[in-house]
This record gives structure tokens, C-alpha cells and sequence, in this order.
């Protein structure tokens, strides 16, 4: 652990989960995938401009290790971020947005034509054949995080990923999640968290997991304003 760190506990791991800025699938209301997603709107650079700005200005918030999953939109946003912490952006493909199989690059009107629903409005069963089920995608992202907080304890890590990975975290850590069946964001809702904001987790040894912030954005002030886009 380097003396520098900004998480001063041993036994405590910091997660800070970061919404990446707005996509062009964001943007253009189509849903995206590993290869097809097309990066980062000029707002998304703006965005995470933004939030670069607000982190510099906080020793509390500096990173030991930033990862980000392997999905252009996060990647460009982790470097945007990142820059000027001197700490290496680490790319993983288990962080990446829930795959949504077939319906992959058809838009929201397009896929309420085909399906007869709105995408993103069943978080149980796949979007489209192919795609991942909510309980498979939270699975994945569960283990995914499991897996950064091993490596964690006295440490504070940046975690660059997507809207359903943060929503899925939390629904999977809300207290009492594992008792009396599946818990999913039908029966615990969510808003989606904004572009670029900051949702954190203190996580102690115990696997206790307390939630410091959801969907912080306060430095999106003047750069954007409105709801927050569906994870597409």
C-alpha cells in the first residue's frame, strides 16, 4: 500500500464507481454493444472534463489503481479521468454494460417495434435472444467486484463502467438482498445514475458493504442538465 493513499484504513476497501460520460448510443437512442459502441460524445469528453477537474481538487478522492471496462465510451472516459494521476488505466472486460444479444444496434423505437416493450424495462429476462439475463449480468458483475475489492483492502479504487453495472451493484449489495428470493430493480427501483457520476462503497473485511453516495454529479453544473439516458 502506497503511504500516499487517500484510504487510510487497512481493512477497509473504497469503491468509487464512475458512470462513463455520454455515448453516441446515449445520444442517438440505439442500443450498443462491446463492438459496436461508438465512444464518446463531445458532451461525454465534457463531462468527464469535468469530473476530471472536481477529483484533481480533492486529495480524498486520489486513486491507487483506476479500472474500466473494456467498452470505448468507459475507456475514453477512465483516460479522460485519469489523466494527471500518474496511476495506469487497467481495462476489463467482465465490467462492461449487460449485453443485450440480437436487438444490439437498433434503436428504441426500432426495438419496442419488434419486442412490444420498451429495452431496459426487464431487468430478469434477456433484452433479445443472445443477450444476458439480469440474473446472469448481476452475477457477473457481482464477481467482477468481488474480485477488485480483494485486491483493495487500504486502498481507494476507480472503477469506470456503465449504468447497469452501478444499478446491479446496488441492488446486490442492499441489506438483505440475499434473504427471501431474488432481489432485482423491479422490487428495489433506481434512477440511472447520471454520466459521470460518482456512486462509492465502503466495503470492510466482513463483506459489509455501505453505500457513501449514489449519482453524484454535482460538477455536471453547467455542462448538462436533465434525466440521466437508459444504460444503452
Amino acid at each position: 500500500m502506497s503511504e500516499s493513499t487517500s484510504n487510510p484504513f487497512p481493512d477497509l476497501a473504497r469503491i468509487v464507481l464512475i458512470r462513463h460520460g455520454e455515448s453516441a448510443s446515449n445520444a442517438g437512442g440505439w442500443l450498443s454493444g462491446q463492438d459496436s459502441c461508438g465512444g464518446l460524445t463531445d458532451l461525454g469528453v465534457a463531462q468527464a472534463e469535468a469530473l476530471r477537474t472536481r477529483l484533481a481538487a480533492d486529495p480524498s478522492m486520489r486513486p491507487d489503481r483506476v479500472m474500466v471496462s473494456t467498452m470505448r465510451r468507459a475507456v475514453h472516459t477512465a483516460e479522460v479521468v485519469a489523466e494527471g494521476t500518474g496511476v495506469e488505466v487497467e481495462q476489463f472486460a467482465d465490467l462492461i454494460e449487460r449485453t443485450s444479444g440480437e436487438a444490439e444496434g437498433l434503436t428504441v423505437a426500432e426495438y419496442s417495434a419488434k419486442y412490444g416493450r420498451a429495452p431496459w424495462t426487464d431487468w430478469e429476462n434477456p433484452l433479445s435472444p443472445g443477450g444476458e439475463s439480469g440474473a446472469d449480468f448481476t452475477a457477473r458483475v457481482t464477481s467482477a467486484l468481488d474480485r477488485v475489492v480483494s485486491e483493495a483492502w487500504g486502498r481507494t479504487i476507480w472503477v469506470v463502467c456503465h449504468g447497469g453495472v452501478i444499478m446491479a451493484t446496488a441492488v446486490r449489495r442492499w441489506p438483505g438482498a440475499s434473504q427471501g428470493g431474488p432481489v432485482t430493480l423491479s422490487s428495489i427501483p433506481l434512477t440511472s445514475p447520471m454520466n459521470t457520476s460518482i456512486s462509492e462503497w465502503i466495503v470492510d473485511r466482513d463483506d459489509n458493504w455501505k453505500m457513501a453516495r449514489y449519482n453524484d454529479h454535482t460538477h455536471l453544473v453547467g455542462v448538462s442538465s436533465g434525466a440521466a439516458p437508459a444504460p444503452i
